[in-house]
């Protein structure tokens, strides 16, 4: 593996912090069961399957509160970012209708938000997290920001019927994919294929972030140049949930492990049809699946296999710090 420097992002560090105080302060005493050590496991329990979570839920803060929250949004993630999060949030809604669910248990308000640590005092961390959605950010040291791992799914992906028929909140994971695919060489397509179906799931989910070690597939660099644009936009797509401050540098380190970047497919190259693909180099994995609920149902994954949880960041943090602790190697 690659070293792996920090993402530099100084002015949105300071961002982020004035964020979360800002948060803590509108939400009062309720901030106590918002907040965590940041030595604490917790940070590291992290899911994507319905149900409640530690920390304090949207459905429970007054509008103050939820604009201090969506603040806190805005001040990590992406315009586009936080419009996709807030996308899979409403779904909720519609796969309560789609299922004939209570909206008590499809809540597209039963999504919370925790704070590791002190916000500024490095290190620190919050995250955001519900059904279908987990974003972890760590704030290791000053301009030291990781959001990884990032869990986004969708169900249903495409919206089956109703005013909103036909609207897919991941098109661009989806389509692009298929994009590119199709765009392989029958050679190509032989090293790319892991197998002839899908996995039905990604793989290095919660409390697997080691499960695949060495990237399989296609190396990026076999792809002609027109391939490898694209699938550089593809990795976009994910990356750019991320403020630029952050996902610009990331990409720089995306770039300098590019030959060792693989591209892997399972299942057939069709729209309609159950598929998965990675992305896998010294800096990066993506992995996304469309297999269940008759491949309308996508769960997709990014993490950052130097970097989850801000390690490696941490790891530098705590040089020359011994005895110190609140990562794990």
């Amino acid at each position: 593996m690659i070293g792996a420097p920090s993402v530099r992002a100084a002015p949105v560090d300071a961002a982020i912090a004035d964020a979360a105080r800002a948060w803590q302060q509108a939400m009062g005493d309720k901030a106590l069961s918002g907040t965590f050590p940041f030595t604490d496991d917790e940070r590291f329990d992290w899911a994507y399957t319905p149900g409640y979570r530690k920390g304090v839920s949207i459905g429970d803060m007054m509008p103050a509160q939820r604009a201090a929250a969506a603040a806190l949004m805005r001040s990590t993630l992406s315009a586009p970012g936080v419009a996709k999060a807030e996308a899979i949030m409403a779904l909720e809604a519609v796969l309560a209708e789609v299922e004939g669910s209570s909206l008590d248990y499809r809540d597209p308000e039963k999504y919370f938000i925790l704070v590791f640590g002190v916000p500024g005092r490095h290190p620190w961390g919050w995250r955001l997290e519900g059904h279908h959605l987990s974003v972890n950010v760590t704030v290791a040291a000053p301009g030291a920001v990781s959001l990884t791992p990032v869990f986004l799914g969708t169900n249903p992906a495409e919206i089956p019927g109703g005013p909103r028929k036909g609207e897919r909140v991941q098109r661009d994971e989806y389509v692009l994919a298929l994009r590119l695919a199709r765009s392989l060489t029958e050679a190509q397509r032989d090293r790319a294929l892991l197998r002839g179906r899908s996995l039905g799931n990604v793989v290095a989910g919660p409390g697997r972030g080691d499960a695949l070690a060495a990237p399989e597939g296609l190396p990026a660099d076999a792809l002609s140049p027109p391939q490898q644009a694209l699938l550089t936009d593809l990795i976009r797509i994910y990356v750019g949930l991320a403020r630029d401050e952050i996902g610009r540098p990331y990409m720089d380190l995306v770039q300098a492990g590019w030959a060792d970047t693989h591209i892997a497919w399972a299942g057939p190259m069709a729209e309609g049809a159950a598929f998965y693909y990675r992305i896998h180099g010294p800096r990066l994995l993506i992995e996304f699946d469309n297999s269940q609920n008759a491949a309308n149902h996508i769960h997709s994954l990014w993490r950052d296999p130097a970097n989850d949880f801000g390690r490696d960041d941490l790891h530098r943090h705590y040089k020359g710090a011994p005895g110190a602790h609140g990562h794990r190697p």
